[in-house]
């Protein structure tokens, strides 16, 4: 018997080379038929079974060629690189020591006995195996891209660096590390080189959809919002069941706008008054002129109520864009004109935003403590410059009612001072200001006073932009009072009512609650003088001290 290749065998060799497996087994098998211990011919005939997807009898083929000959490390090679694509990764390290012990001067089993024993997450062992791959063959990039792959699990990202940029001067068109290397530098928070490298990858592979999501992410950690939904609306249309596309597609849009949007659509409370109010107010020939688009249910009620057009305003351009998709998929696209811009720079008139001044305007500018930032100003310029004289407005008015409140759980981060013995003062510099959310339906308190009539808004006319009323409010039940909690009716029009007091659990507004720099103790009977103040950004409640001691 001889291992030196005949003729016929470098005949089917050649024929593998040329991806002419059916040529190539039907040569290994002829010479089998007069030599079946030819131990090259069984490992081509092994190889060639490996690729056309018969992994067992590849197995067998690579076993008998060892047994006939032990000593040649490629055969130990091939069956340790088979056994590593079947996720058997021990036996594969096993083959591809076989092959080392033969020859040690192998860089290509060092690299894959580093890839099986990471693959058994011996990392610092894979490493030293690049190592030893890189000392016996310095020019190999993709050996170079193992070890700093390997060095990034580690936490080595400085010298995983090195090594990925290695391997591109060695391979500038090397794909894969230009991907890994922007992946790592976006971890280091080297955003606009990680921004560089994975266009890079895109500009040669556009449809590679890791690097599409990867710089999506890099886009919205540099806040171009707008600029990461292109990408990632450029990877959903090619790969719409990715579960990387379609987490960070979602990750993305619901970082782009507040996450209030969503309990606002299901607070039904909410739509049936502004459904209710629109369908009284309505008429077959009205132009609607709506400020604050959001979703844009509140333009599709205007819309199936009967109007003949709706325009609606949304500054958000990425919320206006997603409205408008939803105004088209619910019909509406010839009836709702969605205009990506403030209220205060539409225009009126012939090639126009508004064809003319709107007969029925209505608008959700509030927020859990009713009067949001120069909501005002805003109505005041609406009423003034773009609805008709007369026009029906939603809503028309609002009542603020307040409420002494102890709440002793909530009061230890409003302000924030000591918490478990520590003081976390400076950390208070992170609380909103003004008022907070609460939920008198869930949130422990004990009511000090009554409920109280604090402000009232008619928002039909201009207001003066800051105002303040005196109220001297009666202690019934004696406790600490750590601040006021108010919540707002709601007056769509002359019959239609929303109470933003409602327990109900899909009312998204709740309460919000005032609290005090410093609590006070109260007894019954006390009258404390409390003022009730407003400016065009909020509403506000200060005390004013004891007003004539107890009744």
């Amino acid at each position: 018997m001889t291992d030196t290749p005949a003729p016929t065998l470098l005949d089917a060799a050649k024929r593998f080379r040329s991806n002419d497996l059916a040529g190539a087994e039907q040569v290994c098998r002829a010479i089998l038929a007069t030599d079946p211990h030819n131990a090259q011919a069984l490992h081509l005939l092994g190889l060639v079974a490996a690729h056309t997807d018969h992994p067992e009898n590849a197995l067998a083929l690579f076993a008998q060629a060892i047994a006939e000959n032990g000593n040649d490390p490629s055969f130990h090679n091939s069956r340790g690189s088979l056994l590593f694509q079947q996720a058997r990764p021990a036996e594969a390290e096993e083959a591809f020591r076989a092959g080392l012990a033969i020859n040690p001067r192998l860089p290509e089993l060092h690299g894959n006995l580093g890839n099986a024993l990471k693959a058994q997450s011996r990392l610092e062992e894979a490493a030293d195996c690049f190592r030893t791959a890189l000392d016996l063959r310095p020019e190999a990039p993709e050996m170079h891209h193992f070890l700093a792959a390997t060095l990034r699990e580690l936490g080595d990202l400085e010298e995983a660096e090195r090594h990925f940029r290695t391997a591109l001067e060695q391979a500038p068109d090397y794909l894969d590390v230009h991907y890994s290397l922007a992946e790592l530098l976006s971890t280091r928070g080297r955003l606009a080189e990680a921004e560089a490298e994975f266009r890079t990858v895109l500009a040669a592979a556009p449809r590679f959809v890791p690097a599409q999501v990867g710089l999506a992410h890099v886009l919205q950690s540099l806040d171009r919002a707008a600029e990461a939904i292109e990408v990632i609306e450029a990877a959903r249309e090619q790969a719409p069941d990715h579960p990387m596309v379609k987490f960070t597609r979602r990750l993305i849009y619901s970082n782009a706008v507040p996450g209030w949007h969503l309990p606002m659509i299901n607070d039904f409370e909410r739509n049936e008054a502004y459904k209710q109010s629109l369908e009284r107010a309505v008429k077959p020939d009205s132009l609607v002129l709506e400020i604050g688009t959001g979703s844009g249910i509140v333009a599709m009620m205007a819309a199936r109520a009967g109007a003949k057009k709706v325009v609606t305003c949304e500054v958000n351009p990425i919320l206006a864009r997603v409205a408008k998709e939803t105004v088209a998929r619910n019909g509406y696209a010839g009836r709702i004109d969605v205009v990506p811009r403030l209220s205060t720079q539409l225009t009126v008139g012939d090639g126009g935003d508004l064809p003319e001044k709107a007969d029925v305007f209505v608008s959700e500018l509030i927020n859990i403590g009713m009067l949001a930032p120069r909501m005002l100003s805003v109505l005041q310029h609406a009423r003034t410059h773009l609805v008709k004289p007369g026009g029906a407005i939603i809503p028309r008015a609002s009542t603020v009612y307040a409420m002494l409140v102890e709440t002793p759980e909530l009061a230890r981060i409003n302000p924030v001072e000591t918490i478990d013995g520590f003081d976390m003062g400076s950390f208070d510099v992170f609380r909103s200001p003004g008022y907070q959310q609460i939920d008198l339906g869930a949130d422990a308190h004990t009511p000090l006073s009554k409920p109280f009539t604090a402000l009232d808004f008619d928002f039909t006319r201009n207001m003066p932009e800051e105002g303040e009323r005196v109220i001297d409010v009666t202690i019934v039940t004696a406790g600490t009072c750590h601040g006021v909690a108010f919540w707002f009716d709601l007056f769509m029009d002359e019959e239609v009512v929303y109470k933003s007091e409602s327990r109900a659990r899909t009312n998204h507004w709740k309460q919000a609650m005032t609290f005090l720099e410093k609590p006070i103790a109260l007894s019954a009977g006390d009258r404390l003088r409390i003022v009730a103040r407003y400016d065009n950004n909020q509403i506000s409640f200060g005390v004013d001290g004891l007003a004539g001691g107890k009744r």
